[in-house]
């Protein structure tokens, strides 16, 4: 069966209609009220230094809390579309992901984030980069729903993806939000496959690989101090996140990065069992995370995690991560159902064909 999501110009703006391409209507029309939540667009980020040393290791609780009251409403707006988009399957007419869509539809129109502040701002562009992961994740939710991806929501995202790019491609970090920003053009890649963004991931890919050592560790983030461990672990879902985009891009697993991937899983594995290994090395006695540090590494990545990570991690905790998202067992087999499936239901992109556009077909093998 072959069908199309289709958003009708001349309808209301809260007005989603779903149609078989044969004719007979695939989803009632779903019509929400006005009682859809009001998230003003955010159109950038000032936000407080979130360290007070220099390794960044030892984190500001004053900014953090401040941190926290300044980019609430995005949170907020993340969080509702978020939690709409992760409710149970059948769900996907309630007036929620109705109200979300519009909710993402008003941000898009709008090109949220897309500003700087007038005196230029570190951590607003870095947590701006890290939320662009999260609507990235949600664009393709909205879209295994059936819900139209427009052009305006695209050149949205293409927009924070390109200054993300910009950003990192020539500065000098190379930690794991280099990682994370290489997660992101991956995922945008998977709305939209433009050059960019399939050779900036590519970049990033292979640059993180290299820097795993073949005791598990990344050099970058063992000068993090007392933070040396969350900071690996930190690092490994963002690789995580870039692999399973690269997976649905069509990349085969390369024999050697899953080796290098697979070192950093088991060392950190053994550091949760035994912090001292990694301390002795940081210099810095390490601070174990909690439950948030486990959410996307368990959704994405459980494959790899040994038995070292149930002995001693926290893997049955909330897998929810907001502002990343959501759910990150639902984001990764979201990811899972782009794979190219013989005679199976898959998304493909026809050559040619507007991406932004998702075309459900039987898929050849790529």
């Amino acid at each position: 069966m072959k069908y199309i999501a289709r958003y009708i110009p001349h309808l209301t703006w809260m007005t989603i209609v779903i149609v078989l391409l044969e004719g007979s209507p695939l989803r009632v029309t779903a019509q929400a009220n006005n009682a859809c939540p009001s998230y003003p667009p955010v159109m950038y980020l000032n936000l407080a230094p979130i360290y007070r040393d220099a390794r960044n290791s030892i984190p500001d609780t004053a900014a953090e809390r401040q941190n926290s009251e300044q980019s609430a409403v995005v949170t907020n707006f993340m969080s509702y579309i978020e939690n709409a988009l992760d409710a149970p399957i059948g769900k996907g007419d309630s007036v929620a992901v109705v109200c979300a869509y519009k909710a993402f539809g008003s941000w898009a129109a709008a090109a949220a984030l897309t500003e700087q502040p007038k005196h230029y701002n570190l951590q607003g562009t870095v947590k701006r980069d890290q939320v662009l992961i999260g609507l990235d994740l949600l664009a393709l939710k909205f879209r295994a729903l059936g819900y139209l991806i427009n052009s305006t929501m695209v050149n949205w995202l293409r927009t924070l993806n390109d200054q993300s790019i910009d950003f990192y491609q020539h500065g000098s970090n190379r930690g794991n939000l280099y990682v994370w920003s290489g997660a992101a053009a991956a995922l945008f890649a998977l709305i939209e496959r433009d050059s960019k963004s399939l050779q900036y991931q590519d970049q990033v890919w292979w640059n993180a690989i290299s820097k795993i050592r073949d005791d598990g560790t990344i050099d970058g983030e063992m000068a993090r101090g007392q933070r040396a461990l969350i900071y690996h672990m930190y690092s490994f879902s963002a690789t995580l996140v870039l692999r399973a985009a690269r997976e649905a891009l069509g990349y085969p697993q390369s024999p050697t990065s899953e080796a290098r991937v697979k070192l950093l899983a088991d060392k950190i594995g053994k550091t949760l069992c035994d912090p001292g290994i990694m301390g002795i090395t940081a210099k810095a006695t390490q601070e174990i995370p909690g439950d948030w540090g486990y959410r996307i590494l368990v959704g994405f990545g459980r494959d790899l995690l040994s038995e070292d990570w149930d002995r001693c991690g926290k893997l049955h905790g909330s897998l929810s991560d907001s502002g990343f998202g959501g759910d990150a067992r639902h984001s990764a087999a979201i990811l899972k159902q782009l794979l190219p499936k013989v005679g199976g239901l898959s998304l493909y992109y026809q050559k040619g064909c507007n991406a932004i556009l998702p075309v459900w077909v039987n898929a050849p093998q790529r």
